[in-house]
């Protein structure tokens, strides 16, 4: 279940910030990309909200800045 949730997550942050997918993995986060910029992070957000049909809060946002994290979150 981890697996596939990680491999959709990981092809949502790849699509949205264009890095490439094998550059990505459970321990990315933005700091280690430049395309992983405040935009892209957004957009980032905006597609998990979508795609989960959840809502998380700006606050929340900010601290959602690697795979790991966003992966607890959704939990």
């Amino acid at each position: 279940m981890i697996n596939v949730k990680l491999e959709k997550l990981i092809s949502l942050i790849s699509k949205s910030t264009t890095i490439k997918i094998n550059e990505l993995n459970i321990d990315s986060c933005a700091n280690d990309f430049a395309q992983w910029d405040s935009l892209a992070h957004l957009r980032i957000m905006l597609e998990i909200q979508k795609m989960y049909k959840i809502k998380i809060s700006t606050s929340k946002m900010s601290e959602l800045n690697s795979v790991k994290s966003i992966l607890f979150y959704l939990k």
